[in-house]
Parts: C-alpha cells; sequence; structure tokens
C-alpha cells in the first residue's frame, strides 16, 4: 500500500496546526514503521536538517511537484500535479489535510480533513476577512460540499467537530472519522523557564490567532476583575497579535503594564517553555473544532480555564475548569480561584493527567493511519 500526503504545509517553516495529525503520524512512523509505503508530495525541497529529524525513514519518501504560488498555481498543483502523481506513484490513498481534493482517481483512495466548519454557523462578525463575508461564505460552503462528495472518508479532531459536519454540510455519518490531535513528546516538556519576554512575573496565557470568536476581550475583562494584588503580580500574556481596538480596552481598563503581546513566530521548543512558565491557560472562544493549546497545556503541567462551548468542553470534564465565555463574573471568578486555590489546581492537574493518554502520540497517530487505510 502506497499513502501519499499533501506535504506543502508540513514541511518548511512551522508545522500547520491543520497538518498536525500528519505531523505526528510521521512523527510515530520514525519510531515504528507503519506497513505502507508513505509518499509526500511537495511544491519545493524541504528544510534538509528539520526533514531528516523528524520525517526521514525507510518507508518515506519525498517528491516535489510543480511549484506553487498564487492561488491558481495552487489550483493547478491539485488538479493537475496531483492526480498524474498519484497515478505515476501507483497511489492507493491520498490525503489533503486542507478541505480540497484532487479529481477522483480510479483505484486511489481519497480522505481529507475538516477540523471546523464553525464559519457556517458562528456570526460573521466573529471572523475577519474574507471569513466575515456572507457571499464569500455562501461560495464556500458550496464549493466544500463539492469537494467532499469526491471524498472516502472525512477526518475530523472532536467528537462536537463531527456532529457540525453532519448537520452544516451534510456529511453522512458514517464517512466522518474522528481523530484527536496528539501529543509530539519530542516538543513537549515542563518545568522550564521561558525565554520570551523580560518580564520576570508569574503570567496567565492565552495561545491562538486573534479573531473576535477568539473572545480575547473575556480575557482582557476578566484580568481586569481579578483583585488588585493578584493583577499587579501577574502579567497577562497574549500569543497573538495585538489590534488597535484591543489597545484602545487595555487601556480603558487599565490594565496597560501588565498586558504583553507576543507576535511572530516562535519555534516549538520556545512555544513549549511559554507554556510551561505559565500559571493558567485562558481559551475562552466562541467555537474551537478541538483547541490544540489545552493539551499542549496538559503536556506542560499547566491548568486550563475554557470556554464551556464547543470542543473545549468536549476536553475538559471539571466543571471548576470551564466558564461560558460571555460571563465576565463567573470567568473572573474561577480564574481567581485557579490562580490561588493549591488544593484546586492539584486536583485540575490530576485530571489533566489523567486525560492525556487520549492524546498520546502513538493512539493519535494509529487511529489516524486507521482512517486513512480502513
Amino acid at each position: 500500500m502506497t499513502i501519499a500526503l499533501d506535504a506543502r504545509f508540513l514541511l518548511n517553516g512551522s508545522v500547520h496546526p491543520h497538518s498536525r495529525l500528519a505531523h505526528i503520524l510521521l512523527r510515530r512512523n520514525r519510531e515504528a514503521q507503519y506497513p505502507a509505503k508513505i509518499v509526500l508530495l511537495a511544491d519545493r525541497p524541504p528544510e534538509t536538517e528539520r526533514y531528516a529529524r523528524d520525517y526521514a525513514a525507510p518507508n518515506v519518501t519525498l517528491e516535489v511537484l510543480r511549484p506553487t504560488g498564487g492561488r491558481l498555481q495552487r489550483l493547478r498543483w491539485l488538479f493537475l500535479s496531483v492526480p498524474r502523481a498519484l497515478m505515476r506513484l501507483g497511489a492507493s490513498v491520498f490525503y489533503s489535510s486542507f478541505y480540497f481534493l484532487p479529481p477522483r482517481c480510479a483505484g486511489i483512495r481519497l480522505v481529507n480533513s475538516i477540523h471546523d466548519c464553525c464559519v457556517f454557523y458562528i456570526e460573521p462578525s466573529l471572523n475577519r476577512g474574507l471569513l466575515s463575508s456572507p457571499l464569500y461564505l455562501w461560495v464556500l460552503k458550496r464549493t466544500m460540499q463539492w469537494t467532499n462528495r469526491r471524498a472516502d472518508a472525512t477526518v475530523t479532531v472532536s467528537r462536537f467537530s463531527k456532529r457540525m459536519l453532519e448537520k452544516h454540510l451534510g456529511l453522512p455519518e458514517d464517512r466522518v472519522k474522528v481523530c484527536y490531535h496528539g501529543i509530539d513528546p519530542v516538543a513537549a516538556t515542563t518545568g522550564k523557564t521561558p525565554r520570551v519576554g523580560p518580564n520576570p512575573r508569574p503570567y496567565f496565557l492565552f495561545v491562538g490567532s486573534n479573531l473576535p470568536k477568539k473572545n480575547i476581550r473575556q480575557c482582557l475583562d476578566g484580568f481586569a476583575r481579578l483583585p488588585e494584588a493578584m493583577r499587579l503580580g501577574h502579567v497577562l500574556r497574549l500569543k497573538t497579535t495585538c489590534y488597535p481596538e484591543d489597545r484602545e480596552r487595555i487601556e480603558a481598563l487599565g490594565i496597560g503594564a501588565q498586558v504583553e503581546f507576543i507576535s511572530g513566530h516562535l519555534d516549538e521548543s520556545a512555544m513549549s517553555e511559554l507554556y510551561a512558565g505559565a500559571k493558567l491557560l485562558l481559551l475562552l472562544s466562541y467555537d474551537e473544532g478541538f483547541g490544540l493549546p489545552i493539551i499542549e497545556s496538559f503536556a506542560a503541567g499547566v491548568p486550563v480555564l475554557v470556554s464551556d462551548r464547543a470542543a473545549c468542553g468536549e476536553l475538559v470534564t471539571m466543571p471548576e475548569c470551564k466558564a461560558d465565555p460571555d460571563d465576565t463574573a463567573e470567568i473572573s471568578s474561577k480564574w481567581l480561584a485557579l490562580a490561588s486555590d493549591p488544593e484546586l489546581r492539584e486536583r485540575c492537574l490530576a485530571e489533566q493527567s489523567r486525560l492525556m493518554s487520549q492524546f498520546e502520540m502513538k493512539r493519535a497517530a494509529d487511529a489516524f493511519y486507521q482512517s486513512l487505510v480502513a
């Protein structure tokens, strides 16, 4: 059996979250090879050192096809270059981590991933750019329904997302496979002092994009409602981009000296240290298909406070660690308890440790492999 993976968002720079399952599969394959030949289809040569460290194995080969750049070139790569390569390689399976699939090829199983479809059911104002345009979303939904008619299976990353794909895209229940993301033990670390930023004060942490649906507003408002002594003794660190409206809100709340934004790329080591140094992770989103920062914090031994909506509530079990993302009073109350109650923190960490088994690399990689070949 030959499995071909779209590796364009895997081999250069940081691993895109949508390519995380492929990354975990290849990392696991280095330790214990799967009974298949794996071909990585790329649009440019990989970073040699990283490819050798993370992915190289006797059963893995690399094919660099026509380079891609603009949108039309990317479509040409997928619709022309990939089918030719699949037929030439005698591929049994092709996997796309970015929703869209090439034309159906005789005898080749087509599998894609849709990590969430929240753009089709949350308010457009909770996104930015094209994803806030009703016309663009209308076109996107029908395009995704069209490409998914070719999918032999669609992989998603939570039971919540599976329900949403069935409801909002009409995908057949038996063709949607759930594979949780896994933790790469090489990247995970605990107990290190972070190198990011000069401020030595303990900090609370948010990690993610700065879309309105991520609800950074409640991170700021909840922090402002903490007791003054706790606010002055801590920093709120947001690993994201700061927009003018964020700065205006920070100034209005009078917390400018206690809030730091970290923009730009951090490598895996710096990110794992950033997680490990936090006192608490906050993820108060209105919607998450999975919520990678949650399990990254689990692995780092850091308690979490998350939204009680979407997939967050699926990953986090303790009610003390979940809050209504619109209820600032509940958020600040639970935030204070998780930051200051040693017994609660100990229970939270014990529960997170218990939950970690379902996110182990072997378990995640094996589930993903089965979804490709089943």
